[in-house]
């Protein structure tokens, strides 16, 4: 009887389609599948009898000489219906193969719709977190708030509502609470009026600090103006005496100019009077000087012989004309 050897691992008969590799316990296995199941198998052991395999020692191609078989040769019966088995298995297998495919597909598929409904479970709850602490600071504001007003009535009312107020609260324990509450808010309100007051009080010391130095300098300044006006006044009074005194010296040199554009013989004396005067050398007249005349120093000294009749001096003596040019 023929054997028909196959794979233990995927069920197929041996043939010269796909090689076959052999280990070192005489098992025999398609090459493909022993790779597949070294790579499977988290221990590396023959698949049919479990032993340690290394893959050093695998053979990895088997030769097998294979006679034909004579024509019209009776087939066993009992092998034909482990073939009939064999397919139905093969069959079976190849069915729960692509059902297992099919199952780990929808597995994948699972795991990303929990991954992804994982995600947005922690973002609601991120969500629920922040919603619940905006509720309680809402409510802590709102309590808050609720303070704040009764403090503003205990400020702001009349005697009668604080009393109201205070007999509606009652006598429990909240009550107590509340009232400390409102107790401890005036003695800081009350701390606060008081620092606002003492502030207030060193701005107004130096505020009155400092209006009463502004004062002074504004009356220094006055006085100071004062003065300058009184100054200014004394100046123009001097400008104007100055002006009239000018005017005058003006007129004298004139008629000065008129007295001595005709020679005569006082015009030494003139001259003599006129530049020895203390009036300044842009008012001092200019006298003509005569053609036959040179210029006189009025430091030098002659000697003066006096005839004794006058009248002879007035007969005989010639007038004599001189002219002094002022200094620069």
């Amino acid at each position: 009887m023929p054997i028909r050897a196959y794979c233990t691992i995927c069920s197929d008969f041996f043939d010269h389609h796909r090689d076959v590799a052999a280990i070192h316990c005489g098992h025999t296995f398609h090459y493909d599948c022993l790779l597949q199941w070294f790579q499977a198998a988290p221990n590396k052991t023959c698949p049919q009898c479990r032993k340690q395999v290394s893959t050093k020692h695998i053979i990895t191609k088997l030769f097998f000489d294979i006679g034909g078989e004579e024509e019209g040769a009776p087939v066993d019966p009992e092998s034909l219906q482990k073939l009939k088995a064999l397919e139905g298995l093969k069959s079976t297998v190849e069915k729960q193969r692509r059902d297992h495919d099919k199952v780990r597909k929808e597995m994948v598929d699972k795991d990303m719709l929990c991954t992804a409904l994982r995600k947005q479970m922690t973002y609601l709850e991120t969500q629920q977190n922040d919603a619940q602490l905006a509720k309680e600071e809402a409510r802590r504001l709102k309590t808050k708030m609720k303070t704040y007003e009764s403090l503003d009535r205990l400020l702001q009312g009349q005697r009668e509502e604080v009393e109201s107020m205070i007999s509606d609260m009652g006598v429990s324990q909240g009550a107590v609470e509340q009232l400390s509450i409102y107790c401890i808010s005036l003695k800081k309100e009350y701390d606060n009026l008081k620092g606002g007051l003492r502030s207030s009080k060193d701005m107004c010391e130096k505020l009155k600090k400092e209006m009463f130095a502004s004062n002074n300098k504004l009356q220094k300044a006055s006085m100071e103006m004062s003065q300058t006006k009184e100054d200014m006044k004394a100046l123009q009074k001097d400008l104007a005496n100055a002006d009239k005194e000018i005017s005058s010296l003006k007129k004298k040199v004139e008629i000065l100019q008129r007295t001595l554009s005709t020679p005569t013989r006082t015009n030494e004396a003139i001259s003599r009077l006129v530049f020895e005067s203390p009036a300044p050398l842009e008012l001092k007249p200019r006298l003509q000087e005569p053609s036959d005349c040179q210029d006189i120093d009025l430091n030098m000294t002659f000697d003066i012989t006096t005839p004794d009749d006058a009248n002879k001096r007035h007969a005989h003596t010639h007038s004599k004309k001189m002219r002094l040019d002022p200094i620069g």
